[in-house]
């Protein structure tokens, strides 16, 4: 039987596990959407195609395989170009399909005619062309490879319509298993390597682990915590590595973000060793590199991160769970007298933390009852209210420097536009999540600014049925802008571009086919929280949130 070349496209996205595209249609996508009608893979029309964008990259992080999203040439492929920079930046697989006009008109001023390849290049994996139909097959195989293999990022596939709508006679389609074109090298460091990081760790007296997005993606947190137990090392998460080790076991300190936290920053610059677990050292976690690392011992298996940003004492390029595994029957038993200094310093850090606790959630910013919310309470009664087996998506600015706050136990998964800051993510990276894991409840937390670039997607998950909680943080502004002016200007000046309107976004989610309210305190949080579950569909809770406290310079 012959087919389209649109036709075998989507053949060999379900031999690749696909089971959602996010996208916008168009006339160049005609033949691929027609396409879909006839496969297992769902489409969800998003209202924007950053949003479409943003969705891939949290199906890529929820599940590590690539989330697929596709978009027209020139203004729909342009709306695109946020949300992949953050991918890349984030190390999520995606695949972004663009649809091109006819490979004869390229060039010559068409309508909506664009140079995908000159607009993507710098922010993706792979800027991959599929000039002709007998190169689709490779072409998509390629971008998958691509997307997953060493450090996962977004790939660009770009189809010239007449491409996409021709006969499949120049590639009839022959089944795959992806395993065959993509595969991981279960790679160790060298030996003597592993026998030098083995020999710094046995010898300091006090490290700290520094847990990363690799140990994330790689399901390791088990064994950088049986590592931690062996060395009487505390863990700190880089921000992307929240979730990666469960932030309430007992050595865990918490996470180091650009704008906190004392605790975890004297716990890595006291430290005469500092063990980086899948971490790329990226500005946001080191104050733009300011932090005093020292003695670095590092695992990654990208080996452009080793060494790039501090220099190391041994440099470990291997897949990390299983440099974990051979380190750890090398690393030596303490005498004694190192046995005492390392339990000692242990014990500093753990009282550390329970002093630290004890000023971060008192005080007016933790006052539940207060009116605006106030930011720590906030953060304290969602954290009450999150399913032990939730997903939360936090969004850029205000919200993702208060949300590492909270308690990400095992069993729930954290996510967050952390190197590339691009609003607007949370919403429909939620919703991605709600279609992959549908039993599992999503919280999306997001600041009203960022709700501003994402709002039409309410009615998204509305029509999707996402098993969704958004919770905005209202404090009409960019309020992270707003508060690094006054950290910069001071108090007496007018600031410039940040003040938005009070809108009632609870009245615009009902009338885009959610539920939802608005509270004024935390204190109404876990009741808000409780309509949600009782409403069938997604939920919005607008917080009114008090913008006043400020997490400039360094706010933990």
């Amino acid at each position: 039987m012959n087919m389209t070349a649109a036709q075998v496209a989507v053949k060999i996205l379900e031999e690749q596990g696909t089971k959602v595209i996010f996208g916008i249609p168009g006339g160049q996508t005609l033949f691929f959407n027609n396409a879909l009608n006839e496969s297992s893979i769902r489409f969800v029309a998003t209202r924007h195609e950053g949003g479409a964008g943003h969705a891939a990259d949290g199906w890529g992080r929820l599940t590590g395989k690539p989330g697929v999203c596709l978009a027209t040439t020139g203004p729909g492929a342009t709306n695109m170009v946020t949300p992949l920079g953050g991918a890349l930046r984030d190390s999520t697989p995606v695949i972004a399909m663009l649809f091109q006009n006819k490979l004869p008109d390229v060039g010559r001023g068409d309508a909506q005619d664009a140079n995908h390849e000159a607009i993507f290049s710098s922010l993706v994996k792979a800027f991959i062309p599929v000039r002709h139909v007998g190169a689709l097959p490779w072409a998509m195989r390629e971008a998958y490879r691509i997307a997953m293999s060493g450090r996962p990022g977004p790939v660009v596939l770009d189809f010239y319509r007449d491409v996409i709508e021709s006969l499949s006679i120049n590639c009839p389609y022959e089944p795959m298993d992806p395993a065959s074109y993509c595969t991981t090298p279960n790679a160790l460091p060298a030996p003597a390597a592993l026998a030098k990081a083995a020999q710094i760790l046995s010898a300091a007296k006090h490290v700290c682990i520094l847990s990363g997005n690799g140990v994330k993606m790689s399901k390791s947190g088990d064994k950088v915590l049986a590592i931690a137990e062996r060395l009487s090392a505390p863990v700190v998460t880089s921000f992307n590595g929240i979730g990666s080790v469960p932030v309430d076991h007992d050595l865990v300190l918490g996470a180091r973000s650009r704008h906190g936290s004392t605790l975890t920053r004297a716990a890595l610059e006291e430290a005469d060793c500092v063990f980086v677990l899948g971490s790329s050292l990226s500005a946001v976690g080191t104050n733009r590199w300011s932090l005093d690392l020292k003695n670095i011992v590092q695992i990654d298996f990208d080996t452009k991160n080793l060494g790039r940003q501090y220099p190391v004492s041994c440099a470990l390029a291997g897949e990390l769970s299983l440099t974990l595994d051979a380190l750890a029957s090398l690393i030596k038993v303490p005498d004694a007298a190192l046995k005492k200094e390392r339990s000692t310093w242990l014990q500093q850090k753990k009282e550390a933390r329970v002093v630290w606790r004890e000023k971060i959630f008192s005080g007016p910013w933790n006052d539940e009852k207060a009116s605006p919310a106030a930011p720590v309470a906030v953060i304290r009664a969602i954290d009450g209210q999150v399913d032990p087996n939730g997903i939360i998506c936090i969004d850029a600015g205000n919200p993702g420097c208060w949300s590492h706050l909270l308690t990400v136990k095992k069993g729930m998964s954290y996510m967050k536009p952390v190197n590339y800051g691009n609003m607007g993510f949370s919403v429909t990276a939620g919703l991605a999540c709600s279609l992959a894991e549908p039993d599992r409840e999503v919280v999306s937390i997001v600041g009203d600014g960022s709700l501003g670039m994402s709002l039409a997607e309410l009615e998204t998950l509305a029509r999707c049925g996402a098993r969704q909680i958004v919770v905005v943080l209202n404090d009409s502004a960019f309020g992270n802008i707003r508060q690094e002016e006054r950290y910069k200007f001071g108090g007496n000046v007018v600031y410039s571009g940040v003040d938005l309107s009070p809108v009632d976004y609870a009245g615009v989610a009902r009338l885009l086919g959610m539920g939802g309210e608005t509270v004024t305190r935390a204190a109404q949080i876990p009741a808000a929280f409780a309509n949600a579950r009782k409403h069938e569909g997604p939920y919005l809770i607008d917080v009114v949130f008090d913008g006043s406290f400020t997490i400039w310079p360094e706010a933990f």
